[in-house]
C-alpha cells in the first residue's frame, strides 16, 4: 500500500510542474480551433450575386464592415463579398434599403475591438504560460546557487583562512587538479571525486569552501543538505539530479554540499514513506557521485560535524576519496586566526595577540572571532578609542563564564556560602598537582551561576592521563567539600559540579577502562551491555567520585586558614585575579597560578 501511494505521489509530482503550462496551451488550441473552424462561416459571393439578392428581396439583414458587405438571407444563410469601389458600395446599399432590408454599419474601430477581444485572451494565456514555465525552471534550481569566482563583492581566499595549513594544502591540491589535470594525469592519476571535511562546529569548514570557490577559478555550485528534503516524495532525488545535471553543463566545476549529514545519514530498515524518500535521495546521490565520467572535472566537497552518522557507501573511495579533519586550532593557529580577525578592529599597541592565544585553549575560529567582536563592543560602549587588554579579558570572561548580573541582590548568608564554595574550588585547584592553574575567582552572579572559578590551561592537551581526570573530578568536588567541612551543610550550588564530575567518572570507567573493571566500553552506539555490567559501571563511577570528594575534604581541612583569608577577600572585593589569590596562599607561591 505504501509503495503504491509512493508511486502515485511521484507521478503527480512529475506532472505538477507542467500541468499549468499544458492547460494553457490546451485552451489556446481550443480557442484557435474555434476561431478557425466555427460553424456557419459566410459564403463568398460576387457583387453581382449581392445585387440579385437585393432585387429578389431575400435579404433579412445587411451589415457593412468597411469595404466588406455581409448579407443574411431569409433562410439563415450568410453571404459576404468585398466591394472596394465606394460608388458601387453606395449603389448596393441603396438597393438593399429600397428592398426594405435592415442595414447596419460596423466601423473600423469596432472591427479592431472585436479582433482585440479575440487576441487579448490568447495573449494573456501565453503570458501566463511563459510565467509558469519560468517559475518551474526557477523551482527546479532554487535549492542550489551557482557562483563563479569572478563574481561577488567580498571574496575569501586561502590567505584569509588562518590556522589550518595542512587542510589548505589538501584543498589546494584539489583546486590544482581542476586547473591543470594534465599535471597529475600524466602518470595515470585522476582527480579525487569527493572531499569530505569533518570537524567541530566553528572550525571553518564553510569558510574553506568559500576560499576554494575563489581560488579554483571554475564555477562553484553550493547547496545545503536540508535543501534536498521536501514534503513531496521524490523531490529530493529530483533535486540531486538537477544539481549534477547543471554541474555537467558547466564542468569543470566544484559542487559544495553543506551539512551533508541531512541527506547522507545512514539508511535504515524503516518502512515508512519518510525513510523511503530519504533512502531514494541518498541512492540518487550515490549514483551521481559514482556515475559521472572521470573526465568531466566535477569535484564534490562536503562538510559535516556528524561524520559518524553518514552512510558507509558514501564514504568509500570513489565517492569521497579524501576525508579531511578540520581540527580546533592549536596555539600557533589561534594566534594566526586572531591576527586575521583583528585587521578591521582598532587594536591597541599594548595588546599581545600571542598572550590572548595562550589564554584561549579550546577556542574555535568562530569563538575567537566572537571574542574580538565582544571586546570591540565593550570598548565602543565605554567610549574608548582602541581595544585594550582589559576589554579582551572582560570579553573572555563573558564568553566563558557568562554576563555579570551586578544588579542582583543576594542575601549575605548566600554570599558567604558562595564564597566558601568557590574558595574550595580554588584550594583544590592549587594543591592537586595535575589541575590547570587558577586564573580568576568571582562571587558575582554570571548566567545561572552565583559564582565562578576560572582555570586556565598552561598548554593544549592532546590526551589526558588518569591522574589528570582524577584531579579534575577532585577540583569539581572542592566546592561541595568546602560546604561540608566549613559550613557543615550542603547547598544546591554544587549541582552542576556533581553532574560534570559524574560524567567524567562514568566515561573513565565505561569507555576509557580507567578502573578496576578493566578495559570495557559501554558507550559505543553498537554496544549492548548487560544490566549487571551497567550496574557495576555505575557503582565504580560513584565510588570514584566519592573517593575524590573525600580527598577534597582532606585538602580543605589542611588549608583552613588560607581558605578563610580567601573567603574574606572574596566578600570584600567579589572578584580576585591570580596575584590576589597568591596573597592568600603564600606557601604555594606563584608556581601553580596563571600569570595571564
Amino acid at each position: 500500500m505504501n509503495s503504491w501511494i509512493s508511486e502515485v505521489s511521484k507521478w503527480l509530482r512529475r506532472i505538477a510542474g507542467a500541468r499549468l503550462i499544458l492547460g494553457g496551451l490546451a485552451v489556446l488550441a481550443l480557442v484557435g480551433a474555434g476561431l478557425a473552424f466555427r460553424p456557419g462561416a459566410p459564403q463568398k459571393a460576387t457583387y453581382t450575386d449581392l445585387l440579385r439578392l437585393a432585387e429578389a428581396g431575400q435579404a433579412a439583414r445587411v451589415e457593412v464592415h468597411g469595404d466588406r458587405v455581409v448579407v443574411w438571407q431569409q433562410a439563415g444563410q450568410e453571404t459576404a463579398a468585398i466591394v472596394g469601389d465606394e460608388a458601387l458600395r453606395r449603389e448596393l446599399v441603396s438597393r438593399f434599403v429600397a428592398a426594405g432590408a435592415p442595414l447596419e454599419f460596423q466601423g473600423v474601430e469596432a472591427e479592431g475591438a472585436r479582433s482585440l477581444a479575440v487576441v487579448a485572451p490568447i495573449a494573456l494565456l501565453g503570458v501566463f504560460g511563459l510565467a509558469a514555465l519560468g517559475m518551474e525552471r526557477r523551482r527546479r534550481r532554487s535549492h542550489f546557487t551557482e557562483q563563479k569566482s569572478a563574481a561577488g563583492q567580498a571574496k575569501v581566499r586561502f590567505a584569509d583562512v588562518a590556522g589550518m595549513d595542512e587542510v589548505k594544502q589538501e584543498l589546494t591540491e584539489t583546486v590544482e587538479f581542476l586547473q591543470s589535470p594534465e599535471r597529475f594525469g600524466r602518470l595515470g592519476g585522476r582527480a579525487p571525486r569527493g572531499v569530505l571535511m569533518t570537524g567541530e562546529p566553528g572550525t571553518g569548514k564553510t569558510l574553506l569552501a568559500r576560499a576554494v570557490a575563489t581560488e579554483a577559478g571554475v564555477p562553484f555550485l553550493s547547496a545545503s543538505g536540508s535543501s534536498f528534503q521536501e514534503v513531496f516524495v521524490g523531490i529530493g532525488a529530483s533535486r540531486v539530479r538537477s544539481l549534477f545535471a547543471q554541474a555537467r553543463k558547466v564542468a569543470p566545476c566544484i559542487v559544495f554540499i553543506d551539512e551533508i549529514d541531512a541527506v547522507g545519514r545512514a539508511r535504515g530498515k524503516q518502512a515508512d514513506s519518510a525513510a523511503a524518500d530519504h533512502d531514494q535521495t541518498l541512492n540518487q546521490l550515490l549514483v551521481e557521485m559514482d556515475g559521472f565520467d572521470h573526465t568531466t572535472g566535477i569535484v564534490v566537497i562536503a562538510s559535516t560535524n556528524r561524520a559518524d552518522v553518514l552512510d558507509p557507501a558514501l564514504l568509500r573511495p570513489g565517492r569521497f576519496d579524501r576525508q579531511i579533519v578540520v581540527p580546533l586550532p592549536d596555539l600557533r593557529g589561534r594566534a594566526e586566526i586572531l591576527a586575521v580577525h583583528a585587521r578591521p578592529i582598532a587594536i591597541g599597541d599594548t595588546v599581545d595577540l600571542s598572550c590572548v592565544a595562550r589564554a584561549t585553549p579550546g577556542f574555535s575560529g568562530a569563538d575567537l572571532a566572537n571574542l574580538l567582536n565582544e571586546a570591540a563592543i565593550l570598548a565602543a560602549r565605554e567610549g574608548a578609542d582602541q581595544v585594550e587588554p582589559a576589554h579582551i579579558d572582560r570579553a573572555r570572561d563573558r564568553v566563558l563564564m557568562g554576563l555579570e548580573r551586578k544588579g542582583v541582590l543576594i542575601h549575605e548568608g548566600e554570599r558567604h556560602a558562595t564564597a566558601v564554595h568557590e574558595a574550595g574550588h580554588v584550594a583544590v585547584g592549587l594543591l592537586a598537582p595535575n589541575c590547570d592553574p587558577v586564573h580568576k575567582v568571582s562571587i558575582l552572579p554570571r548566567g545561572r551561576a552565583l559564582g565562578v572559578t576560572q582555570a586556565m590551561p598552561e598548554r593544549d592537551r592532546m590526551m589526558f592521563r588518569r591522574e589528570d581526570l582524577e584531579d579534575r573530578i577532585c577540583m569539581l568536588m572542592g566546592g561541595r567539600a568546602a560546604e561540608m567541612a566549613i559550613l557543615g551543610t550542603m547547598t544546591a550550588g554544587a549541582a552542576d559540579d556533581i553532574q560534570r564530575a559524574a560524567g567524567i567518572a562514568r566515561k573513565m570507567v565505561g569507555e576509557l577502562g580507567m578502573s578496576d573493571l578493566g578495559p570495557i566500553s559501554i558507550g559505543g552506539p553498537e554496544s549492548q551491555p548487560s544490566q549487571a555490567l551497567v550496574d557495576r559501571v555505575d557503582e565504580a563511577a560513584r565510588a570514584l567520585v566519592e573517593a575524590q570528594l573525600a580527598r577534597a575534604v582532606a585538602i580543605i581541612e589542611s588549608r583552613r586558614a588560607e581558605i578563610d583569608a580567601l573567603v574574606e577577600a572574596l566578600l570584600a572585593r567579589e572578584t580576585l585575579d591570580a596575584g590576589e589569590i597568591v596573597a592568600c596562599f603564600p606557601r604555594e607561591g606563584a608556581a601553580r597560578l596563571s600569570a595571564a
